[in-house]
């Protein structure tokens, strides 16, 4: 009998970490599910790690090919009527698949879960995922194109691939975006598993960890995408906005080195830019507001607590997104 949930793993030179992921998924208090891992061409033993786990695994080994093919080639063996990810260096919490899926089954749809981030020095109760609002079904159109706010760690019916079409291979990052912003313009809503029940590792190296490279990505998605999805009036106008200067990632981090270095007014000329693209990142909302009303008054104490905050969890530049 085929399980409910398939949870597909790419895996690239992860012997290092994707035990501990594997055995996160095969710990789940839920039980009805199997886990594809997909070998993207590791020479390091990712697949002998694999293979000597205990439980309902499933091992595909394949000549590299990015993330995207992964993704695809775990969801084509993938048996379970649904699918949900988990990257081969994340970690889940016991109760995490379970409480995704009760917010599947009162929602249908897709499902995405809160989490931590995992710095090299452990988590910050105030570093996770989803904070705040999130954007309402009928605001998700628009919430999309701002930012990429559904999470790899989300939960969708596996016939989601036969109506909007597989991760584009073409994509070695950002594939995930392009997929959820199809899903969403096909008709499709998402809601928060607001619990951060697992940990997304926020490292030094892996693809997101490149930000020139990503930015590049992310710029790519919005080129030809009127031609891509039916867009309103309003969201040919926002995608023509954003290709005309620096994104949100890109000022966010101009407003981020700004204030490290105590430029308190040009950091809020760089979050007053960046929130008015992606008002739906409300850290960086708060951050605009919060150094508008007096930029040398308080840019020294916004400074302290970001340094304090990185600095208790290990973050440098090789973290920068």
């Amino acid at each position: 009998m085929s399980p409910r949930v398939s949870v597909v793993m790419p895996a690239y030179q992860a012997a290092w970490c994707v035990g501990v992921a594997a055995s996160s998924v095969l710990w789940q208090t839920y039980r009805d599910l199997e886990l594809v891992v997909i070998d993207d061409g590791s020479t390091d033993g990712t697949a002998d790690v694999v293979a000597a786990l205990d439980g309902p695994v499933v091992l595909i080994r394949q000549e590299n090919a990015g993330v995207a093919a992964s993704r695809n080639r775990g969801i084509e063996a993938a048996s379970g009527e649904l699918v949900t990810f988990c990257d081969s260096d994340d970690l889940w919490f016991a109760e995490h698949l379970a409480a995704l899926l009760d917010v599947w089954d009162r929602h249908g749809g897709i499902a995405t879960s809160n989490c931590y981030w995992l710095f090299p020095r452990g988590i910050h109760p105030s570093r996770m995922r989803y904070k705040g609002r999130f954007p309402a079904p009928s605001g998700q159109r628009r919430a999309i194109l701002e930012q990429n706010f559904v999470s790899t760690m989300s939960i969708f019916p596996r016939a989601l691939l036969d109506e909007i079409g597989p991760f584009d291979d073409e994509r070695r990052r950002a594939e995930d975006w392009d997929f959820w912003l199809r899903a969403i313009y096909a008709g499709h809503r998402v809601s928060l598993q607001r619990e951060p029940l697992a940990l997304y590792r926020w490292g030094a190296t892996g693809l997101s960890s490149d930000w020139r490279e990503m930015d590049a990505d992310i710029e790519a998605i919005f080129h030809g995408l009127e031609e891509r999805v039916e867009l309103s009036d309003d969201e040919r106008a926002y995608v023509r906005r954003r290709l005309s200067g620096p994104g949100p990632r890109t000022l966010g981090r101009e407003g981020d080195t700004a204030l490290r270095d105590g430029r308190y007014a040009e950091a809020t000329r760089a979050y007053r830019e960046a929130a008015g693209l992606c008002p739906a990142e409300r850290p960086l909302v708060w951050k605009a507001r919060v150094l508008s009303l007096a930029p040398a008054l308080v840019g020294p104490l916004v400074r302290k607590r970001q340094l304090r905050i990185e600095r208790q969890v290990g973050y440098d530049d090789g973290h920068l997104r």
